[in-house]
């Protein structure tokens, strides 16, 4: 293993030592790296695994306000909301946990070292700031390291192209107002972009109020059409009420969060095929928890750094390398259990292989190295192939993944008795994935894929021990397959289906895997319906049926929710756009819960306008 580490990790020095020897090599011309499922820009027929991206005009037509919301109408993607506007929002992907899914802000990576996954509640950019949202199922640990496990979710900003400003407000039902702010500008080769938002509603529920304020600034410079140096900073600050379960009300809990992330990046293209670029961030988030009514008070900071390199060499027309070395420090200060400090350095090695139009083969491996876990080699292979003639992709893939405890999973303590467990080891996982996917012609498509993912030492809570800890499982098999259909109408109107099926088992029993953790579904079905009557106005309706797995014994628990949004833009001379909405979540006003013993809102009616200038 280290022999294999010391290979990967030469061959990285070496080309970074090339730099400023390469000059040229052939006429293919690398293109601009983005995360992708390869982290290189492919078109998405050439993507090896399953991929899902959601476009910035997908976000503004759909009936959802947040980014849990649209993500939950994607095939095999479930969102565990705790009820109130502002709580958790957990994502997870084919059944896997949340802190199983990693999830990036343009690359930068947002999971939390305490917590372990990321609340979507607190991405701190606005929707009307995003570009696009790449959904990667299945193993990533090849290229992104720990928390890859179910997938990875990317969420890219805008890169400012003129100057623009936009102001946009909204009311809604127990006292919801929101208000955004959104302007950039370019002058030649500089740009910026300036965000702010603020949202606040009294609640549906005892001490269910929150209120949240986020601000960002992003400057960049491009240096030529590939090369380019940003700077950017994100902010979020939030106080909610924690209104607590129905069967464990806390109807005086308050919490605090705070988010700050930070990231500076610079990419440089030295020939037509040779590019590098090297990233950094630093994050900072807090947590106040107070609970006068069980005289319970916490506050704990965790600090993370981390700086990556990876560069790109166009060996021929039908070979790419990727190499990259990655680092990474977290650090806890925790007023019930104390300073705890975490560390992880990384090397990874890609080949992406094409024969020709048809056959794409993707081999790649990641060595980690823990500073509490050791070594983690996590390799991968993928291909597609195209069926010319008939537009016909198959793709399949195999890969190896990992995630390891967290600070709470290994050290947390509260007055209640419940504790971590310093002995737990790292979740470790293999899934394979085959797929088929037929283009029907002027914007029609069908895909449908299965999957098996196979997990060692899963760590759950132990719910059913009190007080409760967490313990290594065992072993876990998650199977299942995902179908997906998209019908285009007109010239402007679609309507998109996914079916989910998931058959999750204990392997250590032979009995059907539950967990309180994991919620995983039985089954999912989501879809979106989109409706242009014309340039200025459109419908949108998206929603989902999900069906979750219960023990013997316990009532079913299913649920289903629609969405639906109409709106118009309006062009008040040359330099005004005015968009008008009007929208209602839970528009079938259902009795649901994603996460047991936490309500869900009832209808709720809203309405509002965006300016841009």
């Amino acid at each position: 293993m280290l022999r294999r580490s010391a290979r990967v990790f030469a061959i990285s020095i070496t080309l970074l030592l090339t730099v400023n020897t390469v000059r040229a090599h052939a006429d293919v011309q690398l293109k601009e790296v983005v995360v992708t499922a390869t982290k290189t820009e492919k078109k998405p027929q050439d993507v090896t695994q399953s991929v899902t991206i959601i476009t910035s005009d997908d976000i503004s037509k759909s009936g959802a306000t947040t980014v849990a919301e649209i993500l939950s109408t994607s095939a095999g993607v479930a969102e565990t909301d705790q009820g109130s506007p502002g709580s958790l929002q957990a994502v997870t992907i084919r059944g896997s946990s949340y802190q199983q899914v990693l999830v990036l802000l343009d690359g930068k990576r947002l999971n939390s070292a305490s917590a372990g996954g990321f609340d979507m509640s607190e991405l701190p950019v606005p929707l009307n700031a995003i570009e696009r949202i790449e959904i990667v199922r299945g193993p990533s640990s090849s290229l992104y390291g720990a928390d890859a496990v179910g997938g990875v979710i990317n969420i890219i900003t805008k890169k400012p192209t003129a100057f623009s400003t936009t102001i946009g407000g909204s009311l809604g039902r127990a006292g919801y107002t929101s208000a955004t702010l959104y302007n950039t500008g370019r002058i030649g080769n500089a740009y910026y972009s300036l965000s702010a938002g603020k949202e606040r509603s009294h609640g549906y529920r005892v001490n269910s109020d929150f209120d949240k304020i986020t601000a960002g600034i992003k400057i960049g410079y491009d240096l030529d059409a590939a090369s380019s140096v940003e700077v950017s900073s994100d902010y979020l600050t939030k106080d909610i009420g924690v209104p607590g379960s129905v069967s464990f009300a806390t109807p005086r809990a308050r919490q605090q969060n705070r988010l700050s992330i930070t990231g500076l990046q610079y990419k440089q293209r030295l020939s037509q095929s040779f590019d590098f670029s090297v990233r950094a961030f630093e994050s900072e988030e807090f947590l106040g928890y107070q609970d006068p009514d069980f005289a319970l008070s916490s506050r704990s900071r965790v600090t993370t750094a981390g700086a990556e390199v990876q560069a790109n060499w166009i060996l021929n027309t039908w070979n790419v390398i990727t190499v990259g070395a990655e680092g990474r420090e977290s650090r806890l200060k925790d007023a019930d259990f104390g300073t705890h400090n975490a560390s992880v350095s990384a090397e990874y090695i890609q080949d992406e292989i094409s024969i020709g139009d048809s056959f794409i083969l993707v081999l790649g491996e990641r060595e980690d190295h823990h500073s509490a876990f050791g070594s983690k080699s996590s390799p991968k292979a993928s291909a597609r192939y195209l069926f010319n003639n008939t537009g016909t992709i198959l793709r399949a893939s195999y890969g190896e993944s990992f995630r390891t405890p967290t600070f709470n999973d290994l050290f947390f303590k509260d007055s209640y008795g419940d504790t971590g467990n310093p002995n737990l080891r790292p979740e470790s996982a293999r899934e394979y994935e085959g797929g088929i996917e037929q283009s029907l012609g002027q914007g029609n498509s069908a895909k449908f894929t299965v999957f098996e993912r196979k997990v060692r030492d899963l760590i759950v809570w132990r719910s059913d021990i009190f007080p409760t800890f967490p313990d290594n499982i065992g072993r876990a098999r998650i199977s299942g397959y995902e179908a997906e259909t998209k019908f285009t109408i007109s010239d402007a109107s679609v309507v998109s289906l996914n079916y989910t099926r998931m058959f999750p088992v204990d392997e250590t029993t032979g009995e059907r895997l539950f967990s309180a953790d994991t919620h995983i579904p039985d089954m999912e079905l989501g879809g979106s319906l989109k409706i242009a009557f014309n340039e200025e106005t459109s419908l949108a309706f998206d929603g989902r049926w999900v069906k979750n797995y219960v023990r013997p014994g316990e009532d079913q628990w299913d649920y289903y929710v629609v969405n639906g949004k109409i709106s118009r833009t309006v062009r008040y001379g040359k330099d005004l756009n005015m968009n008008y909405f009007i929208g209602m979540k839970n528009m079938f006003n259902r009795t649901y819960e994603t996460v047991k013993g936490y309500p869900m809102p009832p209808a709720e009616l809203y309405a509002g306008l965006s300016a841009q200038f």
